[in-house]
């Protein structure tokens, strides 16, 4: 029998029977192409041989829903050899991870039998025995462990007899000895009487073909107590001996039965451990030449690692011209020069259905998770049976940048209003509370909570230094990460921008803004977190919201001052986060004084760019008035005329550009009217005026 369904399209892995099912109603969204086509053709045996295969790899910042993918995968993968491990429960050295995947491995599944791991036990029990203390005495010490495990005495009796040389090393490494029992069962289960002797003697060489298999056992035994770089070339060979067990259980006979490739989900690669693995399984395999082992790896990692820059372009880093020259010659990227991750809706045309796709992905497919689009934000939204699904997603989605999580507790919170108008509320659902019962996409705070007091809680722990912490909060004034350039900005007792800025890359949080010159910003959800901790500052706080955005003020009026014409726009931008409305009218009048070059396309089109940049500054928060109110606030407070069109607008603009400024769009007819009214009398520019004008009617 074939665990693959027939009569579809794209054949589909049957779930485990019995298996944990998602909560009902709630959907996993986004990810489909991930669950469904890649895993299909990942797990395929063409002509019933093994593939070289890429690591897949999901990457994101905490709260993209990693967790939650894996947990969809290895439900679908329920009836494959499938091992799910999470690397971030405790330091582990390579050899135990693979110790556990064989553990995981070898459960029995009805199509695919029990697979086992004779060498990689072997392997186990020799480091865990006396091998490392004897070596002088090869003969004694290889007897020390054949005579246990060949012996006739039953099998309890042997497993005690491997179990006391292990205990009398006194060398278990820390966290192997809760598992060594099983291993000794395993290896006993694996080996039996009679081939015991044949294996050691005989078996494969994982080292070099001069080498003996008795020498190979004594000196892996003293490799994985030696330095590092010893401890590494013994885990190395372990990763051998896994790599070969399981070709050995796809071969011969019994391996006809094992149709479908097995499965390893490895969630939080980034961590120490998940480094170390991920770094010895690829050793292992270039050690293994140009033999494909049947194991798919699905990984996840919430942070940039080394190895992906030889040949895929790291997200908020410039591109530079010489990238194609560094790049390794054997690494393949689907023809495309130095790709950043891939979005998941990449996935049916960077895997397309011929013979072998993997082959043009190697050594890692890099997919991003870190980002849901408007589509999948209205799919989530929809599960929640919410009306004005379009809207709602807009409006989600430029809240929340496409974070997954934050995407979760903004529709749930929204879903406790009024059904009819699941917006009337959404100016306070940062504070309204969530976490009460399953979420679709939920990782990894699971208590109730506020949806900021949860988002800040996912966000903000990977920060664990106050005073960096206290650097990025500052720095959030910011509309790009320039300002972690700038020291007098920073007020921590010893400022260390580059170096904020280089952790804020590695945990994936800044993005390139699109354009010829992409600008470095921070990621939405993150920096909304941070503003609102900027908000939250007391009056005394040296960098308090009004502080804070005068010294940014200051530091643009500088560099405009030095010669630099973008600066003076980003100088009023930090004015009217301060609410200085009248700065920002006089800079974005200057086109309309008399006297004046004409207002054409050119001027036109720099003005609208200046307009947007101004007028998308942060804003504190503020519900307790209408949107239209608070533009008549704004106006009023700044001594500007009520007639006047260029303030109306700018303030307009400001609130409507702050997503919880007016979620329901009740100042897009007053934008609206202000445009149409600016452009009048202008000259050719006005038609791009009129033209943004309809975007608001």
């Amino acid at each position: 029998m074939n665990v693959l369904r027939a009569g579809t399209d794209m054949p589909g892995i049957e779930i485990e029977p019995g298996g944990e099912m998602p909560a009902e109603g709630l959907k996993l969204h986004g990810l489909e192409p991930v669950t469904g086509p890649l895993i299909e053709q990942l797990v395929q045996r063409p002509a019933g041989r093994s593939r070289a295969l890429p690591v897949v790899v999901a990457v994101g910042p905490h709260g993209s829903g990693k967790t939650v993918l894996l947990q969809e995968l290895a439900q679908r993968c329920g009836r494959l050899p499938c091992a799910h491990i999470d690397l971030a429960l405790g330091d582990r050295a390579p050899r135990e991870v693979f110790g556990e995947l064989a553990f995981e491995l070898g459960r029995h599944r009805k199509q695919f039998g029990r697979i086992a791991f004779p060498q990689l036990w072997l392997c186990l029990v020799a480091v865990g025995s006396t091998l490392h203390m004897q070596e002088d005495n090869r003969r004694a010490a290889l007897r020390n462990l054949r005579d246990v495990v060949s012996s006739s005495s039953p099998m309890e009796a042997r497993s005690k007899g491997v179990a006391d040389i292990l205990e009398a090393a006194g060398q278990v490494p820390e966290g192997l000895a809760p598992w060594v029992g099983m291993a000794v069962e395993s290896l006993l289960q694996s080996l039996n009487r009679l081939n015991i002797r044949h294996r050691i003697t005989h078996g494969p060489r994982l080292v070099g073909d001069q080498t003996r298999r008795e020498d190979m056992l004594i000196d892996l035994a003293k490799w994985s107590h030696g330095d590092e770089e010893s401890r590494a070339e013994a885990d190395a060979v372990f990763g051998m001996a896994f790599l070969h067990d399981l070709r050995q259980a796809y071969g011969g006979v019994r391996g006809t039965r094992r149709t479908l490739n097995s499965v390893l989900l490895l969630d939080n690669a980034h961590t120490p451990s998940g480094r170390m693995f991920l770094q010895t399984l690829r050793e292992a395999r270039r050690r293994n030449g140009a033999e494909p082992d049947p194991l798919v790896v699905i990984a996840t990692s919430a942070q940039w690692l080394p190895a992906w820059s030889e040949c895929w372009h790291r997200p908020g880093m410039h591109r530079f011209s010489d990238e194609t020259e560094r790049r390794e010659p054997e690494h393949r990227t689907g023809g495309i020069e130095w790709p950043a991750p891939r979005d998941p809706a990449d996935i049916l045309a960077d895997w397309p259905v011929p013979e072998n796709p993997a082959a043009t992905w190697f050594p890692w497919y890099l997919l991003d998770l870190s980002r849901l689009s408007v589509q999948t934000t209205g799919d989530l939204a929809a599960d929640q049976r919410i009306r004005s699904v379009p809207r709602v997603a807009e409006f989600v989605r430029a809240l929340t940048g496409g974070n997954a999580a934050g995407t979760a507790d903004v529709i749930a919170a929204l879903g406790q209003g009024d059904e009819n108008q699941p917006l009337a509320a959404a100016r306070t659902v940062l504070t309204t509370a969530v976490g009460t019962r399953q979420d679709p996409l939920e990782e990894p705070v699971d208590v109730p909570g506020t949806v900021l007091e949860r988002a800040r809680e996912r966000l903000l722990a990977d920060f664990t230094d106050a005073e960096s912490l206290r650097d990025l909060v500052t720095a959030a004034a910011g509309r790009t990460v320039d300002v972690l350039y700038r020291p007098e900005v920073l007020d921590s007792a010893l400022p260390d921008g580059e170096a904020l800025l280089q952790e804020l890359r590695n945990r994936l949080w800044i993005r390139a803004a699109d354009g010829p010159d992409p600008e470095m910003m921070l990621d939405t959800w993150l920096r909304r977190i941070l503003l609102a901790e900027l908000a939250g500052r007391e009056p005394d706080d040296p960098r308090d919201w009004y502080n804070t955005h005068t010294l940014c003020r200051e530091v643009y009026r500088r560099r405009s001052h030095e010669g630099e014409s973008a600066a003076a726009a980003e100088a009023v931008y930090h004015d009217l986060a301060l609410g200085n409305l009248a700065d920002a009218v006089e800079y974005l009048n200057r086109p309309f004084v008399p006297g004046h070059p004409e207002f054409g396309r050119t001027a036109a089109t720099e003005w609208l760019s200046d307009l947007d940049l101004i007028t998308s500054a942060p804003r504190r928060p503020d519900a307790t008035a209408t949107p239209f109110t608070q533009v008549e606030t704004v106006v009023r407070d700044n001594g500007m005329a009520p007639e006047d069109d260029l303030a109306w607008l700018i303030a307009a603009l400001w609130i409507s550009n702050d997503p919880l400024g007016d979620p329901q769009r009740t100042l897009d007819r007053t934008i609206e009217n202000e445009f149409r009214q600016l452009a009048r009398g202008l000259g050719r520019g006005a038609l791009l005026l009129y033209e943004r004008a309809e975007r608001y009617r």
